[in-house]
């Protein structure tokens, strides 16, 4: 019997210790429901309040964006800052939950939230300093087309250089946002805008402006010099300025009948024209010396136009 004695007093003695020290602590067990929980809550509190600070941000470049304020210096840093340090300020208070899922997952939403906000805001940017930049150019080729001196290519170097130092201001490092694309459909848009530009509503409002004032010069030139020879007791000159000749052919088919069907069409080729007409009013009878009217009639026609 005395094997059975000292396992019995043995466990009595464990048991004795562990219920009277009071030094003697509890094995907490990591991983559970609670632990999942607290660490589900900590991640979605630090996203919300990473996307809460950047609104105040993304609303400010959007209002630039509206009131003109296009590339401003300090932007890139700026938007290269708001990324990463909103990145920093999630880990460090999800540090705890480091081996948790919900911190991975959380931490790509707030990335992918970030990388929107700030790609859009980069991407508004360029395109807005691109209108800006076209419509320099579409005026600089008004300027030279209306003074005669184009130089097309230096009005399109200038206003890439231009644009060139508008993507550099939003460059975002943090995101490797280079502009690369923007430039590229900028620069596109510029060379179309310079080789349509002749054919262009302004470039033709420049022509006729410019046919106006030459024909306005010319017609003072010629009043100089008409109240110059007046005044010597020279007589007008009466050779006419211009002589201009047209053809016209007019044409009408009448068939007999009371007068109830009538038509006509005409076509014109610069000066010329052509008329032909329908109606059914041919008296059967003939005319008044009982001549038969006939039934087609073939009428050609030349106009002079001396212009004095």
């Amino acid at each position: 019997m005395r094997p059975l004695v000292l396992v019995a007093c043995a466990c009595t003695l464990v048991h004795g210790l562990t219920a009277t020290s009071p030094s003697a602590t509890a094995l907490a067990v990591r991983g559970g429901a609670g632990d999942d929980a607290a660490a589900a809550y900590a991640c979605e509190t630090a996203l919300a309040a990473e996307k809460a600070g950047a609104v105040p941000a993304v609303a400010r470049w959007r209002r630039d964006v509206d009131d003109g304020r296009l590339c401003p210096k300090g932007w890139s840093d700026e938007a290269s800052s708001l990324f990463s340090e909103a990145l920093k300020r999630f880990d460090a208070a999800t540090r705890k939950h480091w081996a948790s899922d919900n911190r991975g997952a959380a931490r790509a939403k707030l990335a992918a939230y970030l990388a929107a906000e700030v790609g859009a805001a980069h991407d508004d940017q360029l395109a807005a300093a691109a209108d800006r930049r076209l419509r320099q150019l579409r005026a600089a080729l008004a300027r030279t087309h209306a003074s005669g001196k184009r130089d097309d290519e230096a009005e399109l170097k200038a206003v890439e250089h231009a644009f060139d130092g508008d993507v550099a201001r939003c460059r975002v490092a943090a995101l490797e946002l280079e502009g690369a694309p923007q430039r590229d459909a900028f620069l596109d848009a510029a060379r179309q805008l310079v080789s349509d530009f002749e054919t262009s509503p302004a470039a033709q409002l420049l022509a006729t402006r410019e046919a106006r004032a030459t024909a306005a010069r010319d017609a003072k030139a010629a009043k100089r010099a008409a109240a110059a020879a007046s005044s010597k007791g020279a007589a007008p000159k009466l050779v006419p300025k211009s002589v201009n000749f047209a053809l016209q052919l007019v044409g009408m088919l009448r068939p007999v009948g009371f007068g109830n069907m009538q038509g006509f069409a005409s076509y014109a080729m610069g000066p010329h024209s052509l008329l032909f007409g329908y109606s059914d009013d041919r008296d059967p009878n003939g005319g008044m010396e009982g001549d038969e009217m006939p039934l087609f009639r073939l009428q050609p026609k030349v106009t002079v136009d001396v212009d004095m």
